[in-house]
């Protein structure tokens, strides 16, 4: 029926529409977004207003600037967080991070130093594949209401719709993608195309395995609450075309399973499994020493300062203070990097930051001293407080003329400086 494979319809989706499981997503606490509210409000409460320049450029630049800040200060969590003693706290090594990747979350205390793993099998979702349809031909359904019936997670819910005349296979197909992704039940649904022009709907879980007594993670069918019914095989809604199965691993030896690829080993090794290992070829995961730590918690500090560094310095939009931005970022290098230079770490003059990672293991030696860790994690606080300023206001390094100052006593008091929203209109293309 259809000129592409089901496989390869399924594992478009997965890679596409079904949300990574272990994706660097930002997450945020309830205080934290509270927090940045505040700050926007106290922002547009004190400053001024201003002229923005009709240059699409410069504010698309503007918004790239503040994903700059955002990719920076992911970086710098991991470094800089309240758990972390000191940059050269634990740090978890994998033998083969490409098949099974590691990361430290106790405490420091003794337990677990080294394992060995093998991975048979990786935690799948389940994935249901539709009929394959010529999208542009009406569908074959009487026209009114349908509904049908999803069983996810122990709880049912009725999804509800229409077909009206006129309307196609893809057009219904759309809508029910829509339908399902707005209803955050746990679905994510998305449009295949096959090679001679087909549309087909496909659903899968967010979540991947089976619970124990499960055998489906999601159930589809009919909704009995309808006259009109057929819409469920009439799509195909309730064609699996992936079963969800649990992951299968082994400890040491010792047979395992889960119904996730992300799973914590002795309340100190946070696992994810990305692909099967070869038989007989197990993956070793331990604990480095606190001076290779160091070392990979300080190239991480400096290539993320670094690529900040370079990305704003390669904006050349007029309508961008992008050496402004440079400028106070490399002051906070400067600041805090004064007398590490001992330690292979220094300041080079086009603003970037040097290291050599020789120099600094041979000189923290088994547990790096607090005359290179306080500095570093000064500066890498510093940097997140930069982030923050930055991904609030980004438009602060864009042109923008000051428009009307706001009145420094508040109130209902008219603007003394009521006139300048006219000279700021007629002087918008010389200031």
């Amino acid at each position: 029926m259809a000129g592409i494979g089901i496989h390869e319809a399924y594992n478009h989706f997965a890679s596409t529409y079904v949300a990574k499981e272990n994706a660097n997503v930002d997450k945020h606490k309830k205080s934290e977004l509270q927090n940045v509210y505040k700050s926007i409000a106290r922002i547009n409460k004190e400053s001024p207003l201003h002229v923005l320049k009709q240059d699409d450029y410069a504010q698309a630049e503007a918004v790239g600037i503040k994903e700059h800040a955002r990719a920076l200060k992911s970086q710098l969590e991991n470094i800089n967080n309240e758990e972390s003693a000191s940059l050269g706290k634990k740090s978890a090594v994998s033998s083969d991070p490409e098949k099974v990747s590691v990361e430290y979350v106790g405490k420091g205390s003794s337990g677990t130093s080294e394992f060995n793993m093998e991975v048979s099998h990786l935690a799948t979702n389940q994935i249901n594949a539709g009929h394959f349809l010529v999208p542009d031909e009406t569908v074959d359904l009487p026209k009114g209401s349908y509904a049908f019936n999803v069983g996810i997670n122990g709880h049912e819910y009725e999804f509800q719709y229409s077909i009206r005349d006129g309307d196609t296979n893809h057009d219904i197909q759309a809508k029910l993608s829509r339908l399902i992704n707005k209803a955050g039940v746990g679905l994510i649904a998305g449009m295949q195309e096959s090679a001679d022009g087909k549309s087909t709907l496909i659903i899968g879980s967010s979540d991947t395995g089976l619970k124990p007594g499960q055998n489906h993670r999601f159930e589809i069918a009919e909704s009995r609450n309808f006259e009109n019914g057929g819409s469920v095989s009439y799509f195909g809604l309730n064609l699996i075309a992936q079963e969800p199965t649990n992951a299968r691993f082994s400890l040491n030896g010792t047979e395992h399973s889960s119904s996730s690829n992300r799973f914590t080993v002795g309340n100190e090794f946070e696992i994810t499994l990305r692909a099967p290992t070869e038989e007989g070829s197990p993956v070793t995961i331990g604990v480095k020493n606190e001076s290779d730590a160091l070392i990979e918690n300080v190239r991480s500090l400096v290539n993320g300062y670094n690529g900040f560094i370079d990305s704003i310095s390669n904006v050349q939009s007029t309508g961008i203070k992008n050496t402004k931005l440079v400028g106070e970022t490399v002051q906070i290098a400067e600041s805090h990097l004064k007398g590490t230079s001992a330690y292979g770490i220094s300041l080079k003059e086009d603003g970037r930051i040097d290291y050599n990672a020789q120099l600094l293991r041979e000189k923290s030696g088994a547990e790096p001293p607090a005359e290179i860790i306080t500095p570093l994690k000064d500066f890498a606080k510093a940097l997140v407080t930069k982030t923050d300023e930055i991904s609030i206001d980004p438009m602060k390094y864009v042109e923008r003329p000051v428009f009307n100052y706001k009145d420094p006593h508040g109130g209902d008091n008219p603007s003394p400086y009521i006139t300048s929203e006219y000279s700021g209109m007629m002087f918008n293309n010389y200031c």
